[in-house]
């Protein structure tokens, strides 16, 4: 259960988002472009923000399913990290040459500065599942292989990379099901969740093992996660200084969670998934004698990442980290929702936004910020409370706001932007 933001994007991103031909002279004009710019990356770190404060709700919150408050952070588990793809997928489009791909050295260049941020990630990664003992899936070596499997699909357009979102969302959990039911066989409950781990390296079957894990069977598979990341990357093809695109991904992101979530329900109560769900559990929902639907429910957290293939029925579900069709396709619409609401909320309310713009901005030390105070205050065992996610939420939105007036960008994203710079200057 662990969510990761899209690192900032780079001062030369955020300038060819914004340089454009101005008529020589114009003052007026050369004013407002700049701030044209700047407020559709305030949109964007808005979005950010709601995806690491969600995250936090969903890591220090009360979660479980019979706790009184789970209601108000329940929404947030899982639903979080699908945003934090979708906005990788955004920086991605922005680092290859934003709304028209890079060609020629340009793309070269951006080849060599994502692929340098996903090595950084792999390894920032597995030294965090190293030092950390807190009960939180890290996502962070998934998302080094998030970065590595788009590099090939750097020359999209807007287009081309919607089209191929919804194939992947949508085929790929077939697919991985597929391949895992021959191959990795999983059970709800005799299957134990499968996780990276740095001891998988020291050997070349754990090598592979790690591979496997990273790209198929994990609690983050880039197998399926990448069709988020295309999601993102055609929203940063596209323009996002225009009101018109933001009411559309507001609109559509909404229309698209109404229909995944509500053609699942119907799969599942009107057309007799969930019947085939049940006789799979009943066995064991007797055994521990309860009624099968509150058994089901209860162990829903058992599928994190993949679903079990002892029956198709599975695919069926929405419910969040459950990797399944539903589930991408209602989590990016409400990615969409909310990346298209921010975008509109940033012409009216610029200086109320501030502060979770700030948040955004530095959104990675922010994430490891979170687990360092998990570790030095409750170790592997948290005290998940409302209170708690209430000062973890304020904490993170004071230290953002006076680090970036004091200090600018955060230190992590000036660190990995820092890197990815000097690689690219290899680049002929």
């Amino acid at each position: 259960m662990s969510e990761k933001v899209a690192g900032e994007a780079e001062p030369a991103d955020q300038k060819s988002a914004q340089q454009k031909p101005l008529g020589a002279g114009d003052a007026k004009t050369q004013q407002k472009k700049p701030d044209k710019g700047k407020a559709r990356l305030l949109g964007v770190d808005v979005a950010r923000s709601v995806a690491i404060l969600g995250m936090f709700a969903a890591h220090v919150g009360p979660t479980e399913y019979d706790h009184p408050d789970s209601w108000a952070f329940l929404p947030f588990h899982g639903r979080a990290a699908v945003l934090f793809a979708v906005l990788a997928g955004i920086s991605i489009a922005m680092m290859s040459g934003s709304t028209a791909p890079a060609v020629g050295k340009g793309w070269r260049k951006a080849l060599v500065r994502i692929g340098s941020r996903a090595l950084l990630m792999l390894a920032l990664g597995v030294v965090m599942n190293l030092v950390f003992i807190v009960p939180v899936w890290i996502i962070l070596t998934y998302y080094g292989g998030f970065f590595l499997l788009s590099l090939p699909f750097l020359r999209l357009r807007a287009g081309a990379l919607a089209v191929l979102a919804g194939v992947a969302i949508i085929g790929m959990p077939l697919a991985s099901w597929l391949v895992r039911s021959i191959y990795f066989p999983k059970s709800l409950m005799e299957t134990p969740l499968n996780d990276l781990g740095a001891e998988q390296l020291n050997s070349w079957a754990g090598a592979g093992e790690f591979v496997t894990t990273l790209m198929l069977t994990g609690v983050f598979p880039a197998f399926i996660w990448i069709g988020y990341v295309f999601a993102g990357m055609a929203l940063g093809r596209m323009d996002l200084t225009s009101e018109v695109v933001a009411k559309w991904l507001t609109i559509g992101g909404a229309a698209l969670a109404v229909v995944a979530y509500g053609t699942s329900w119907l799969a599942l109560n009107a057309w007799g998934g969930a019947e085939r769900l049940y006789a799979s559990l009943q066995p064991y929902a007797d055994a521990d004698g309860v009624p099968v639907d509150e058994f089901l429910h209860l162990s829903l957290f058992k599928v994190h990442g993949t679903p079990p293939t002892d029956t198709p029925a599975w695919l069926l579900l929405a419910n969040a980290h459950t990797g399944t069709p539903f589930d991408g396709a209602g989590s990016v619409g409400l990615s969409l929702l909310i990346i298209g609401g921010s975008l509109m909320l940033q012409r009216v309310g610029t200086r109320v936004l501030k502060p979770l713009g700030a948040v955004g901005a530095i959104s990675l030390t922010c994430y490891v910020g979170h687990l360092v105070m998990m570790q030095l205050l409750w170790g592997g065992e948290p005290n998940y409370t409302a209170l708690n996610a209430f000062w973890f939420i304020v904490g993170s939105l004071l230290f953002a706001v006076v680090w970036q007036r004091w200090y600018g960008q955060g230190p992590l994203e000036k660190l990995v932007a820092k890197i990815s710079s000097s690689a690219t200057r290899a680049v002929r």
